[in-house]
């Protein structure tokens, strides 16, 4: 059995061991902090996608805020608009629907009832005059005294007025031809009306009972304004449906 003899001195021995330790203690450290500034990196740039996230949805929800305000914006406008486009519809027609339906069914003698009804309405232009006589008389008297354009002759002024048609047909059930005809009665007694005519009338069975079915047709004077009491009227009755 043989013994090695180690002829280097005991402290550069141990200090070559120290230095060994040193050595991998420093790499393991290094790789240490190697790991923590790669996950560091890694950390900072998640967070920067999640902030660009973040934005970018900010971004929309500001851009979809303000959409929805123009919409409800845009909304509003329409609800003025067609109020004011119901205004002047009103303010149009010199007789107003309500007041015309309101009219009818009020007329409707006892036992009659109305099935269906329709309503249309139509402009026409008519030419009338616009100079009444105090203007003409006006007019002759500075011809007179200037005694300039003798020889032309004497234009009327026109304008265009437009007129409104309205026609109202309906069709309602009565007892009998005498309620029928009560009920033309009544309404050749309304001053809105020029014209009320009767289609047809024919028998017809409800419910095991033998009725009168007919038809009118009812027009409008073109000339017929409703006064503010006539109005007032129809608001007071109201009508739900017939």
């Amino acid at each position: 059995m043989s013994n090695k003899v180690n002829f280097l001195p005991e402290d550069y021995v141990e200090k070559k061991a120290q230095h060994r330790t040193n050595v991998i203690c420093l790499v393991l450290f290094l790789l240490v902090m190697a790991g923590v500034a790669g996950g560091f990196l890694i950390t900072d740039k998640k967070q920067e996608e999640i902030d660009k996230c973040a934005a970018d949805m900010n971004q929309q929800m500001v851009q979809a805020n303000n959409s929805l305000k123009q919409m409800e914006l845009l909304e509003k406008k329409k609800q003025t608009m067609m109020q004011k486009a119901s205004i002047s519809a009103s303010l149009m027609e010199p007789v107003p629907r309500s007041l015309l339906l309101a009219t009818i069914t009020n007329n409707l003698p006892t036992g009659v009832s109305l099935l269906d009804y329709t309503l249309d309405t139509k402009t026409t232009a008519v030419n009338t005059r616009t100079e009444d006589k105090n203007a003409a008389k006006t007019r002759d008297k500075r011809r007179a005294a200037s005694k300039k354009k003798a020889d032309e002759p004497e234009e009327d002024k026109q304008v265009i007025q437009q007129l409104y048609e309205t026609k109202v047909e309906l069709s309602g059930l009565a007892p009998s031809d005498m309620q029928v005809a009560q009920f033309i009665a009544n309404l050749n007694k309304c001053s809105l009306f020029s014209q009320v005519n009767l289609v047809f009338s024919e028998e017809n069975t409800v419910n095991e009972e033998v009725l009168r079915k007919f038809r009118l047709m009812i027009m409008l004077d073109p000339k017929a304004k409703a006064s503010e009491s006539d109005v007032e009227m129809a608001r007071n009755n109201h009508i739900s449906g017939m």
